[in-house]
């Protein structure tokens, strides 16, 4: 029997504990009767039920440690948690090239310092269809672009979630990548996934992807 597999993560604690107690009665139970059955002329090895017992001391102290470490993981997300819901209403700048179209009007700053000639930027909607396609002239620095939500033809999308992609090289022709970044409100916290998320327009965000927040 290994008593060291009954080392557990704290999600097993109980599971584990139970384990720990029911192998620890066995072992009782048989050192009951080897003790009783013994030979006088050869006695069983007091050694090595010694660091059976000091195994079983071990695990059970790791037991509790794990016990002791959940509840400050606990605590800890307890914390991140009221932290997060701080962030509710403030306007956030978000390393994404996601946003949102709304009012007719979806906005996004990119950078392609580097890059020469022309570069394309082509809007595409949650399945990855391109809805519209412009150029703009390469320059060094932030730039901004909003879409009026239409078409070449003037027709109007719905609004939601569309991604900006954008193509450009350098004068060698090598290919320029890209920073964009949007603004969007930060509308709710969803603690579903464990994990706090940020809800904004477009839907859910990784709390990594801010880069600044404002009022």
């Amino acid at each position: 029997m290994d008593i060291n597999a009954l080392a557990t993560t704290p999600e097993t604690t109980s599971l584990s504990r139970a384990k720990l107690s029911e192998n620890f009665d066995t072992f009782l139970t048989l050192l009951t009767a080897q003790l009783s059955n013994q030979d006088p002329l050869n006695p069983v090895d007091s050694a090595a039920f010694t660091q059976q017992l000091v195994q079983y001391s071990q695990v059970e102290q790791q037991i509790e440690t794990n016990d002791r470490l959940k509840v400050l993981l606990d605590q800890s997300a307890a914390s991140s948690g009221a932290a997060a819901v701080a962030y509710i209403g403030k306007n956030a700048v978000l390393d994404s090239d996601v946003t949102a179209l709304s009012g007719g009007a979806a906005t996004w700053a990119y950078d392609v310092t580097g890059a020469s000639g022309q570069v394309t930027l082509s809007v595409r909607d949650a399945a990855g269809k391109e809805v519209f396609k412009t150029t703009a002239p390469a320059a060094s620095g932030g730039q901004t672009f909003t879409w009026d939500g239409k078409d070449a033809t003037g027709r109007a999308y719905a609004d939601g979630a569309y991604r900006l992609a954008i193509a450009a090289t350098d004068s060698d022709g090598a290919t320029i990548t890209p920073t964009v970044n949007v603004s969007e409100k930060i509308t709710g916290i969803d603690f579903a996934g464990g994990t706090p998320n940020l809800m904004t327009a477009s839907g859910q965000r990784a709390f990594d992807s801010i880069l600044t927040i404002r009022n």
